[in-house]
């Protein structure tokens, strides 16, 4: 196996184990296991494809703390946000409100942080408002 799909897997293992999905079965044993035996399939899968749709949380919470001085339970939240998102082209405040069940004041006004901070990007009127995704990258 290539080194880089294994860091690739390594990514994916630390992903399904921070959303929880490790505690519903052996995860380590099966789940692991299963990937890597059948990894034939990796080689012809981009490695960036799923760099992009990942979000190393808590390195962009840090970022949010240390760059933007927001408390880092805000930045835990917008961090959320941004790991949700990660794989949507465009996306309404109401996909977060229905998502997170939170109210709509609340996030608005996480879009709006997310959009001041170069996360986002905000389109149309206050009605049909769409956010985009910028590359976490290029901040």
């Amino acid at each position: 196996m290539k080194k880089e799909n294994k860091d690739i897997l390594l990514k994916l293992l630390q992903r399904h184990k921070e959303l929880g999905i490790s505690d519903q079965i052996d995860f380590d044993k099966f789940y692991l296991y299963s990937i890597i035996s059948n990894s034939a399939a990796l080689a012809d899968f981009p490695s960036d494809h799923i760099e992009k749709k990942m979000v190393d949380k808590p390195v962009l919470k840090q970022e949010m703390v240390d760059k933007w001085s927001i408390k880092p339970s805000l930045a835990e939240k917008l961090a959320d946000i941004l790991d949700f998102v990660a794989d949507k082209e465009e996306f309404t405040t109401e996909v977060i409100v229905q998502h997170f069940g939170i109210p709509v004041t609340s996030a608005k006004r996480y879009l709006r942080h997310l959009t001041e901070f170069g996360y986002l990007k905000a389109f149309g009127g206050n009605k049909n408002r769409t956010y985009r995704k910028r590359s976490l990258n290029n901040q």
